[in-house]
């Protein structure tokens, strides 16, 4: 592990979500407060960025058509960021005004797993209100989980038979187990628990050695879990709120970090001025190329 830096110093409230395009050699995330999704070129550095219609918690590229597959506010829609065009695949939770989606990614048999958030300032005041949703490439919608509080962290084993997941506030990283050729989970079991002095489970992504690394809101850091749960590597950030990482770059060996400058106060972002960029830090190990939505 070398040089972590801030690779995109964007100031983002909520950066959330980062996704390689190994097509196009970028990485895009979101800035889901701020409706905005961006793209860094790491051979420039430039950034870019595109308006979204509404507050998208999650995306993928799709397989089939342009633009993207994205988990909104209370929606899930297919979007070209280029047009503008958009089509709604799915109304989710219309009915609980405080939900909105968040955390989403695809497997790697192109389905686009979901979830959503009740979203209120308090994380210990969050009730579990929220679902899990499995978007099929044939565009159907399953309600796979229930009684969630905050939907965080898919991510899969290198054989694709385990599912991570973790539901943020109950400090929680849970593994599942996993049928590809259906979708169905089973064997619902705690991976790993993480102590509340080193912040949240957030987002996550698996390295080709079958290790979970998840990133910590307000805790400042990213953990590296062996398949057994076990920490094995922690990597430090100068910002407390730490909230996805995905693994890109020519080689797959760069892992990069989203942060938010939300919950700060104005005396934290004194003494954090990179909080809200994109990280990026050199690994000795390498991750897998993201699935897209199959539909």
């Amino acid at each position: 592990m070398k040089n972590l830096r801030c690779v995109a110093d964007v100031k983002n409230t909520l950066g959330e979500g980062p996704v390689w395009d190994d097509l196009s050699a970028h990485l895009y995330w979101l800035d889901i407060t701020e409706r905005t999704l961006f793209r860094f070129s790491p051979q420039s550095g430039e950034v870019s960025s595109w308006e979204t219609p509404s507050e998208f918690g999650s995306f993928a590229f799709r397989k089939k058509g342009p633009g993207i597959i994205a988990a909104a506010k209370d929606e899930v829609l297919l979007f070209d960021p280029d047009s503008g065009k958009q089509e709604r695949l799915v109304a989710l939770e219309s009915d609980l005004p405080e939900n909105r989606m968040n955390d989403g990614k695809c497997d790697a048999a192109g389905r686009f797993w979901c979830g959503s958030i009740h979203e209120i300032s308090d994380p210990a005041l969050r009730r579990p209100i929220a679902s899990v949703y499995r978007v099929d490439p044939d565009h159907s919608v399953v309600r796979v989980l229930g009684d969630i509080k905050t939907s965080n962290g898919f991510a899969w084993s290198p054989d694709n038979g385990t599912m991570y997941f973790a539901d943020t506030p109950t400090q929680i990283v849970s593994a599942f187990d996993y049928d590809l050729a259906t979708g169905a989970l089973s064997n619902r079991r705690t991976f790993a628990e993480v102590p509340k002095s080193t912040g949240r489970p957030d987002g996550a992504a698996v390295d080709v050695e079958g290790c979970l690394w998840s990133g910590h809101f307000a805790g400042g850091r990213v953990t590296r879990y062996a398949p057994d749960g076990s920490v094995v590597d922690v990597i430090a950030l100068p910002v407390s709120n730490v909230t996805s990482c995905a693994f890109g770059g020519a080689d797959l060996s760069t892992l990069y970090i989203t942060t938010a400058r939300e919950d700060l106060s104005e005396q934290e972002l004194e003494t954090q001025p990179e909080a809200g960029g994109l990280f990026a830090v050199d690994l000795e190990v390498g991750g897998f190329k993201m699935h897209r939505y199959g539909g």
